[in-house]
């Protein structure tokens, strides 16, 4: 059987030779004049139509997330509320039009259509990608200078990334509408396939921001492994010095004190064994307790927010993973067709496009998968659960920091109370003239520490 590459534009007249045609046409023909069987364009238009409504409930549900839940309002968070209307705006404004394109055989919108098309689609798309550039350096930022840079994370700092980022994007959309002739062909809308300007398009939307994206994330896990072994080192010393000194840690660490004021307000610190009623007493063994609780708290302190950092720097690396993998081929191929080093089928075109748009649509799946933060309040706007949002976020932030109280501690606490509120009873208050209310209050004070037994 004879193979030929020749393009018919009459499909009524095929050769005996027909599937050979069609199947090489659909493998190698850069026209649109392709036969597409109902089975594989039924798959394409579920497929697709998939990827436009996921990007744009995801992306929506990532800005109602934020506004909506008073712990997301932060300013690193207007980061991510700009990449999803940047991502939301893709899947609106871009992807319907490159749908309809998939299945016309020329462009039927007009000249001035594709232009603005082809301008957003530069635009948002060069945006998303910004974002997620500007969204390593803050993470960079903040685990190499967390001091210095903690103090300058203002919402003002981040909507000045906010606004580099659409300015960056437009230079590169715009540039072909002013400096650069547009030849549209009639079956094909498309930016100007100039070689110097695909070069700067191509550096400034991808290369550029890729390189520095992937350059931050290894000077990040450099310093987090460099931080973990400082923190371990310290922990050992501290640990020998304590053994040297012998402190009794497990006795200090289970004995409570509590301090009785003469308005019968009672303060306590953990439920212990012995009470102290004393405030002398309860000072002195405060001093006592003070190195040793205040290294746990810090530590407790550093090791939670090292498991925050890691969890942030585990989701920027999938994000970055993805980003790569979704637009890595469609910029290689760009670059190769305006040098003219591959005449490309049409259908590999859509298919590199399209698994860039696809970015735009996973990235909020990412926040719902490694981000608790989101994946609570994703749950419960999926369930249309808008009004008990704010309630079930508190209720599980709450939960997640201090774990689920038991019935039998609610018992012990109950029992203890009770206890506490009886021996308060017990101590005496004397009757004091109402001369003032100040010099009454610190009358009874007095009395009262001295009337209390040790």
């Amino acid at each position: 059987m004879s193979v030929t590459f020749e393009t018919y534009t009459d499909y009524d007249f095929l050769p005996n030779n027909e599937d050979v045609i069609i199947e090489n046409d659909f493998l190698f023909n850069v026209s649109h004049n392709i036969p597409i069987k109902p089975f594989i364009a039924a798959i394409i238009c579920i497929v697709v139509s998939i990827i436009i409504v996921v990007t744009l409930i995801g992306n929506l549900m990532v800005c109602l997330a934020v506004f909506m839940v008073r712990k997301l309002k932060q300013p690193p968070n207007f980061l991510l509320v700009n990449l999803a209307v940047a991502d939301f705006s893709v899947g609106f404004f871009v992807m319907p039009i490159a749908f309809l394109s998939l299945f016309e055989n020329r462009w039927i919108l007009g000249e001035t259509v594709c232009r603005l098309w082809t301008s957003a689609d530069l635009t948002l798309c060069t945006a998303s990608i910004l974002n997620l550039c500007f969204i390593t350096v803050d993470r960079y930022l903040i685990i190499t200078k967390p001091l210095r840079y903690c103090a300058q994370r203002t919402s003002k700092r981040i909507f000045i990334y906010i606004l580099l980022v659409w300015c960056g994007a437009l230079l590169v959309s715009v540039t072909p509408l002013i400096f650069l002739p547009w030849k549209m062909d009639s079956n094909v809308c498309q930016v100007p396939q100039n070689q110097f300007y695909q070069i700067y398009a191509t550096f400034f939307s991808f290369y550029g921001p890729t390189a520095v994206m992937v350059t931050l994330y290894w000077k990040m896990l450099m310093a987090a492994k460099r931080l973990t072994e400082k923190e371990e080192r310290s922990v050992s010393v501290y640990l020998d010095d304590s053994d040297k000194k012998n402190l009794p840690l497990k006795k200090l660490t289970k004995t409570s004190s509590y301090v009785i004021t003469s308005d019968n307000d009672l303060s306590s610190s953990e439920s212990g064994s012995k009470f102290f009623y004393n405030r002398r007493s309860s000072a002195f063994l405060n001093v006592v307790r003070m190195p040793l609780i205040s290294h746990t708290r810090r530590h407790s302190q550093q090791s939670h927010h090292a498991v925050r950092e890691n969890k942030a720097r585990i989701t920027l690396g999938v994000i970055m993973s993805t980003f790569i993998i979704c637009w890595l081929p469609f910029f290689i191929m760009a670059l190769m067709k305006s040098f003219k080093l591959i005449d490309a089928p049409r259908w590999l075109d859509n298919l590199t496009l399209w698994l860039g748009y696809s970015n735009s649509m996973l990235n909020p799946l990412i926040y719902c998968k490694y981000n608790a933060e989101f994946r609570v309040p994703f749950r419960e706007m999926l369930c249309c659960r808008f009004r008990t949002l704010k309630s079930v976020v508190r209720h599980e932030s709450f939960t997640k920091k201090y774990g689920p109280l038991k019935p039998q501690k609610i018992k012990e606490n109950e029992v203890e109370g009770k206890q506490l509120a009886l021996l308060t009873n017990k101590l005496p208050v004397p009757e004091v003239p109402d001369s003032s209310p100040t010099t009454s209050k610190k009358n009874s004070t007095n009395e009262t520490q001295n009337n209390v037994p040790v």
